[in-house]
């Protein structure tokens, strides 16, 4: 069974599939959009050459038949779906749970029908489904080591063990390369932390020097790079650290092996990878 919840700015949101007063009867646009090519024609040879290609926005259009108080049902898509605003189609099935940022183009109740319908076309400019919550990924962390019932000693109690950085692989699911959020997190001093992907050799290296308690967050999400120091609190932009020749990784579909190390103090830096798989179609 396929269930629908659309959740606008305002928190509202209605449920298809378990309100008695909306039924789904039609769903169109879920399934994967077109692409757009980009070509050029090469004199005296047959066909052309593509230069570029991009993946159009999405359009999701939802029929609805209204059931029950007729007119408190319309008032109520009104309200939940209104013009221009924006919300998240949440998709849910045996298989997946998967959800999109939408805009409301329109909202039309077809008159002179019966039994009501109204039709809902929804725009989708990042035309991807995404996982509802972040993977996370630890690719050196702390391990815990503390044990109950808990013994006291002299020389004191072993909470935790830290683990040195080792290869990580980094499964994505999805069906594109993502971006991800990389958080490096300084338990003593580290000097120029980087983190490389062992199969392409590419790598994102920062100038910095940190201290224990610093936590730098880079995000590598095309149209939303950015990378930020917090220091007791205090967050500055280090976008101009970035080392000559880094590269803003990405997640390629399948296996990726990140590797993470510093110029000195690698054993004192904890690093976790944060990402959103993406797919072409529920």
């Amino acid at each position: 069974m396929i269930t629908l919840k659309y959740i606008n700015t305002k928190n509202q949101m209605l449920i298809l599939g378990e309100d008695p007063g909306f039924q789904l009867i039609d769903l169109q646009g879920i399934h994967p959009p077109k692409a757009s090519f980009s070509t050029s024609t090469l004199a005296g040879f047959d066909g052309s050459r593509i230069n570029s290609t991009i993946v159009n926005p999405r359009n999701i259009v939802l029929t609805i038949q209204l059931s029950g108080d007729i007119e408190n049902n319309k008032l109520r898509l009104y309200d939940v779906f209104k013009l221009k605003r924006e919300g998240t189609l949440i998709y849910t099935s045996p298989m997946l749970q998967i959800q999109i940022e939408a805009v409301v183009e329109s909202v039309e109740v077809l008159p002179m029908a019966w039994p009501i319908k109204a039709v809902i076309s929804l725009l989708c400019p990042q035309p991807y489904f995404e996982d509802l919550q972040d993977n996370v990924v630890d690719v050196a962390a702390i391990q815990p080591a503390l044990s109950f019932p808990l013994e006291l000693f002299s020389s004191g109690v072993e909470i935790g063990i830290i683990q040195p950085s080792e290869a990580q692989n980094i499964v994505n699911p999805g069906d594109i390369p993502v971006g991800m959020t990389i958080r490096f997190q300084a338990i003593g001093t580290v000097v120029k932390p980087k983190i490389i992907n062992t199969q392409t050799l590419e790598s994102l290296e920062l100038d910095l020097i940190l201290q224990a308690g610093d936590v730098v967050t880079i995000t590598t999400e095309r149209g939303k790079k950015r990378i930020e120091l917090n220091r007791s609190g205090v967050i500055t932009n280090q976008f101009n650290s970035l080392v000559l020749g880094s590269t803003f990784l990405q997640l390629d579909e399948g296996d990726n092996v990140l590797f993470t190390t510093s110029v000195s103090g690698s054993s004192f830096l904890m690093t976790q990878i944060l990402f959103r798989p993406r797919y072409v179609g529920a």
